[in-house]
């Protein structure tokens, strides 16, 4: 089968994506751009793993994730040129991905997150809405994308309140909430979303005509706004890590933390094992005999 001009290729792809791959708006919107620049100016789809090493080495400098994110694209788009027969073989698929630093997400100090949470005062339909967000991110560990694609509908009842949840690829998963977030989620839906501006939408957080969620951008605004009024440096991300960390920090399952948050490999999960390191460091410290000078001077 010839292959299309490579802008046709490219928004036939991007449809797949979305379509038939089920990715968020996000990582489509990411891929298409990557896209777009590689085929700027092309009448054909270039073919040679050369190509594609030009366009990598002429990208600006990033960060290896960056570049990691960009040779993937790469990589879709050309297995889906096979699997449509418009190319014989893939010319990305042996270019090495670069190496990843092993970075260590944030968590926030039960100080700072008792700090954070207390953060809205008052009850006006933003402050209470403040409320239900930083409880979702933090009690529930939701990523922003999952928060902001709640609907009204996702808020249900089952063997007890829980919350369904579309993750990465629309996977749905249940999350249970916590005695707190069911009370102020209550008061949210009664005293506080019918007073915001596009509650007639189907969205739990909606954006202000109602047609659309709360933006992404949005909330990352608001939950930084909220950490600086009280002295904590914070973004949304931040508090599923806290989630996740102060789980394991007392004796969570791996497991259950691994379906809380939706990570589809345990081994994704078990990075937060690491960060729990310095927690055990200090309860040694403080409560071992040993470590407190118990038995100085005798032979052990």
């Amino acid at each position: 089968m010839a292959a299309p001009a490579p802008a046709r290729a490219l928004q036939l792809w991007l449809e797949y994506l979305q379509v038939g791959r089920g990715l968020s708006p996000h990582t489509v919107s990411s891929y298409g751009r990557d896209g777009r620049d590689f085929l700027a100016g092309k009448s054909t789809i270039p073919h040679t793993r050369q190509a594609v090493e030009r366009w990598l080495a002429g990208q600006p400098k990033a960060h290896p994730r960056s570049v990691a994110r960009r040779l993937s694209a790469l990589r879709q788009f050309y297995a889906f040129a096979v699997q449509k027969t418009w190319l014989t073989d893939n010319p990305a698929l042996d270019i090495p991905l670069p190496r990843q630093p092993q970075s260590l997400p944030k968590a926030l100090s039960d100080d700072e997150i008792t700090r954070l949470l207390k953060a809205p005062v008052g009850a006006t339909p933003a402050t209470i809405r403040l409320r239900v967000m930083l409880l979702l991110l933090y009690v529930c560990g939701l990523r922003v994308s999952e928060l902001t694609g709640l609907t009204l509908h996702d808020v249900q009842q089952a063997e007890g309140p829980w919350l369904r949840v579309t993750g990465k690829g629309q996977k749905t998963r249940a999350v249970p909430l916590g005695p707190v977030v069911q009370e102020v989620l209550e008061q949210y839906l009664t005293q506080g979303r019918p007073r915001l501006k596009g509650a007639s939408g189907p969205w739990l957080l909606p954006g202000p005509t109602g047609k659309r969620a709360l933006t992404r951008v949005r909330v990352f605004q608001v939950v930084r706004a909220a950490g600086m009024s009280v002295g904590v440096k914070v973004a949304p991300h931040h508090l599923r890590h806290t989630f996740a960390t102060h789980l394991l920090e007392h004796q969570a399952d791996l497991r259950a933390v691994q379906l809380m948050l939706g990570h589809a490999s345990l081994n994704t999960t078990q990075i937060y094992t690491r960060l729990t390191t310095g927690h055990l460091q200090q309860a040694l410290q403080q409560h071992h005999p040993l470590a407190r000078g118990f038995g100085k001077g005798r032979k052990v």
